[in-house]
C-alpha cells in the first residue's frame, strides 16, 4: 500500500534551529540518506547509488542485517498468498525473478527446491483451493495439485499443492553482495550510528545522528530521505509527523531445529494462520530441517527463546507430521515482525514538501527478502517521479 502524505499532514517547519549548540555540530550535506541497514535499506541504497553520488546508509548496529533480515526462514517466495494488485503481490513476483537472476549472476548459493502447501482435512482442502485461485489471479500460474509428496511417508495430508518456483538461498551472502555493490558505486555505510530525530529546516531534512563509537552527534542534511529502520521505522515517522499516524503490532516468531533421521526434498507449509504462513518445515542449503515461525504478539523487543512455548509449537507440527519426536526439536532463534495495524500489505509512505522527499518503508515483513530488489526499483521510481 502506497500512502502519499495528505497536504494537511502537520510537518514542523522551525524558524530557529531545533538543536542545542547548533553551530557546534558537524554538518554533512549529501544527495540521499537511507536509515537502516537491513535488506530493505541495503537493497534500496544499492539501487539509488546508481542515481546519486553522495549517498549514505546509517545503521545503529555494528553489522548490517542484524534484526528482521537475518531472523527468518531464508525462503524465496512465489507470490501465492497475497491480495491481487497489492504491493506484496507485485513486489514479491517481480522480486522473485530478479532475485534468482541476481543469485545466479553472483554465484550465491540457492536451491529452487519447491514447496508443498498441504491440507489435512476437508475445510483446509477448501482453503487450499482458494489459495490456488488467488495465486492464479496474481499471475502465479505454475502451481499443481499433487496426490503424493515424494519420500514423505511420515507426513499426514489430504491434498497437496506444489509450487515449483519457491526456493531457499543464502540470505547472508546475498545481503553482503548488495552491500558490496552499494560501496562499489561510491556509497558510504556508517555502522553504530543512531538516528535521534528528523526535522525539516532550511528547506532540507536535517537528521540528527549519534555516533555510538565516539558518543558524538552530527547533522546530515539532504533533500532525499529513506526511512527503512525496520522495527523503529514507524516511530521515526510518527515523531517526525508529531503524532501517531501509524500504530504498530510486534509479532514474535520462534524457530526450532530438527535432529531426527527424516529428510525433506521440499519445503512443507500448512494452511496459513492469521499472523503467519503457519509453522512450516523448511530445509537449509545443507539439507537440515528447521521449523517455524510461530506467531504471537509481544509488548517489547526480546529475542530470547526459552522453550516455554515448545508444546504448542510441537502440536502445530503434529497436525501434518504426527510421529514427530519432541525431543528432537530444539530451540534455535527468534525473529520479530513490525506490522502496521489494520493492514496486511507493505506500507510505503511518501512525504513531499517542495523538492524534499521522505519515503518510509513500513510493515516490511515476509516476503520482504524475496521482494527486496523489486522494492529498490519501486522506491527509485517514486523518487524519479519528482
Amino acid at each position: 500500500m502506497q500512502r502519499i502524505a495528505n497536504p494537511s499532514t502537520p510537518v514542523r517547519f522551525r524558524p530557529q534551529p531545533p538543536y542545542k549548540n547548533y553551530m557546534a555540530l558537524e554538518q554533512i550535506d549529501i544527495d540521499c540518506l537511507i536509515i537502516g541497514g537491513g535488506v530493505a535499506g541495503i537493497a534500496t541504497a544499492r539501487e539509488l547509488s546508481f542515481l546519486y553520488k553522495d549517498i549514505f546508509v546509517v545503521e545503529e548496529n555494528n553489522m548490517i542485517a542484524q534484526e528482521t533480515s537475518s531472523r527468518n526462514s531464508e525462503v524465496i517466495h512465489a507470490g501465492i498468498y497475497y491480495k491481487e494488485n497489492s504491493l506484496k503481490s507485485k513486489l514479491c513476483i517481480r522480486g522473485k525473478n530478479l532475485l534468482y537472476e541476481y543469485l545466479e549472476e553472483r554465484n550465491i548459493g540457492y536451491n529452487k527446491c519447491g514447496k508443498f502447501i498441504i491440507a489435512t482435512n476437508d475445510p483446509e482442502t477448501e482453503k487450499l483451493n482458494e489459495i490456488y485461485d488467488n495465486a492464479g489471479k496474481c499471475g502465479v500460474d505454475d502451481l499443481e495439485f499433487k496426490k503424493e509428496i515424494p519420500h514423505s511417508d511420515f507426513l499426514n495430508y489430504q491434498q497437496a499443492l506444489f509450487s515449483p518456483s519457491t526456493g531457499i538461498f543464502d540470505s547472508h551472502a546475498y545481503i553482503e553482495s548488495l552491500k558490496r555493490d552499494f560501496e562499489s558505486n561510491g556509497g558510504n555505510l556508517l555502522l553504530n550510528n543512531k538516528v535521534i530525530s528528523i526535522e525539516l529546516f532550511n528547506n532540507k531534512y536535517e537528521v540528527l545522528v549519534k555516533d555510538l563509537y565516539r558518543n558524538e552527534e552530527f547533522l546530515v542534511r539532504t533533500k532525499r530521505l529513506i526511512n527503512s529502520a525496520g522495527l523503529n521505522a514507524a516511530t521515526l515517522l510518527n515523531n517526525y509527523l508529531g503524532k501517531e499516524v501509524f500504530s504498530l503490532n510486534l509479532v514474535k516468531g520462534e524457530y526450532y531445529n530438527y535432529t531426527g533421521k527424516e529428510k525433506l526434498n521440499n519445503l512443507i507449509y500448512p494452511i496459513p494462520t492469521k499472523n503467519s504462513l503457519g509453522i512450516h518445515a523448511t530445509i537449509d542449503l545443507g539439507n537440515g530441517i528447521r521449523f517455524g515461525p510461530s506467531a504471537y504478539e509481544i509488548n517489547k523487543i526480546d529475542y530470547s527463546l526459552d522453550g516455554s512455548k515448545k508444546h504448542g509449537f510441537v502440536e502445530a507440527i503434529r497436525k501434518y507430521w504426527p510421529t514427530i519426536e519432541p525431543g528432537k526439536i530444539n530451540p534455535s532463534y527468534s525473529g520479530i515482525r513490525a506490522i502496521i495495524k489494520n493492514t496486511s500489505d507493505f506500507v510505503i509512505d511518501k512525504q513531499e514538501i517542495d523538492e524534499n522527499i521522505f519515503i518510509s518503508i513500513l510493515s516490511y515483513v515476509s516476503p520482504g527478502l524475496t521482494s527486496s530488489l523489486a522494492l529498490g526499483s519501486y522506491v527509485r521510481s517514486l523518487i524519479k517521479q519528482d
